[in-house]
This record gives structure tokens, C-alpha cells and sequence, in this order.
């Protein structure tokens, strides 16, 4: 009887798991020398697309240590159907740190855009960091980002 009702909880559990078909279909990181974004540097992925039928989520993930001096991360966001300027809330008003993790490592994850792709294609995206301090240029040297990472999620109705 018992064994019955592990089984019985079993395929419950597993049927409520596969429900959710959406697919990551792309997912890579660039790691900053030094946690360090310099201004000149420029963050490119691309992605191969098959898909012309599902919708798609476009999502940045930044990873940055509890050092970071900001509440905020702006970007300047480029793919082959648009540009853009980004702004990705990493803490709130009182400091306290968004994204998630262990130690003094934290991710954020924000989706950016939904889209259905109409080519099969290589498609591109570029980042460039956008940070600026008051009236002053471009923050040069970006101190305490280890990484920044895109994750292209095919969404089934």
C-alpha cells in the first residue's frame, strides 16, 4: 500500500513538472577581468535561431559582488531589430540587494523583451556599459560586475 502511494505521488509530481515546457534555447556569460567593465568593452552574444513560431524571452543576467556602488546597472542594448538604453535595478532605496545568491556573489535576472523571430538566422546582441556619475563622463572602469549573461527562453503558449 505504501509503496502504491509513493508511486501514486510520484507521477503526480512528475506530471505537474512537465506541464511547463519552456525551453532555454540559449544561455551564455561574459566574465569582467577583474570584476571590472571598462567603457571600451563590449559584450557581444549570438544566437542561432531555428524558430520562427514561438514566442521568445529575451533575459540579462548580471552577476555582481555586495561591493557594488550602485543601485543600478544602465546599458546600452543592441540586436538586430533595435537599440536601446537599459536601465536593471540591482538594489532598492535602502540597499538592499535584488538578485540572489551565496556569499557576497549576487544575480539578477530581468527580461528585456519578448519576441517571435521571423528569420532563421544568426541573430546578435551587443552590451556596452552606459554608467555615468552625476554630469561626468562615462565610468571608466566599473568596479565589482563578474559577469553578464543573456538566456534566450522559447515560450510554449
Amino acid at each position: 500500500m505504501k509503496t502504491i502511494r509513493i508511486c501514486v505521488i510520484s507521477f503526480v509530481l512528475l506530471s505537474f513538472l512537465s506541464c511547463n515546457s519552456d525551453k532555454v534555447v540559449f544561455q551564455n556569460y561574459k566574465a569582467f577581468n577583474k570584476n571590472q567593465w571598462h567603457a571600451d568593452s563590449v559584450v557581444k552574444f549570438s544566437f542561432l535561431n531555428t524558430d520562427t513560431l514561438s514566442q521568445h524571452e529575451i533575459e540579462l543576467k548580471i552577476r555582481h559582488t555586495v561591493d557594488y556602488e550602485y543601485r543600478n546597472l544602465f546599458l546600452f542594448y543592441q540586436n538586430d531589430i533595435k537599440t536601446d538604453t537599459l536601465e536593471v535595478l540591482l538594489a532598492d532605496k535602502r540597499g538592499k540587494w535584488y538578485g540572489k545568491g551565496i556569499g557576497d556573489i549576487r544575480e539578477v535576472s530581468v527580461i528585456v523583451e519578448r519576441q517571435k523571430f521571423n528569420n532563421k538566422k544568426e541573430i546578435k546582441y551587443v552590451l556596452e556599459q552606459a554608467m555615468r556619475y552625476g554630469k561626468k563622463e562615462k565610468i571608466i572602469r566599473l568596479q565589482n560586475l563578474n559577469s553578464i549573461g543573456l538566456r534566450i527562453i522559447k515560450k510554449n503558449k
